[in-house]
């Protein structure tokens, strides 16, 4: 008689494990599109736009320079050191030299609006 309640007691507990499953995928959609939610509810405005627009034209020239110095100085460096072995298994420094000149030119040249609502607020 034991054993048929150990049993019918494994048994409830696959069925509870797989309800408890099922409805935590039901409750992990919906934490997502409250996040949504408020970010739609945060919508740029003038002075945001205008922002923007003041950001971006410090942003790009300062962007320029950066990118285009350390591309010069990545290009003097690598000349330099040319074949020298690196910090890293049997690399050169050229690797990394040219790891960080590509950075200085990546990621985004545009200060858009929607950036400048979750930066400063409106």
């Amino acid at each position: 008689m034991a054993s048929m309640k150990g049993v019918w007691l494994m048994k409830q507990t696959k069925y509870l494990t797989a309800a408890l499953l099922i409805l935590s995928l039901f409750v992990v959609p919906n934490i997502s599109m409250a996040q949504q939610d408020m970010q739609r509810a945060a919508r740029p405005g003038f002075f945001s736009i205008l922002g923007s627009i003041v950001f971006t034209t410090l942003n790009v020239p300062l962007k320029a320079v950066t990118c285009v110095g350390t591309q010069a100085t990545a290009a003097v460096a690598y000349t330099a050191t040319f074949g020298v072995e690196g910090h890293y298994d049997g690399g050169t420094n050229g690797k990394d030299i040219g790891e960080t000149a590509r950075r200085s030119c990546t990621g985004s040249w545009i200060v858009r609006p929607s950036h400048v609502v979750r930066d400063y607020g409106e």
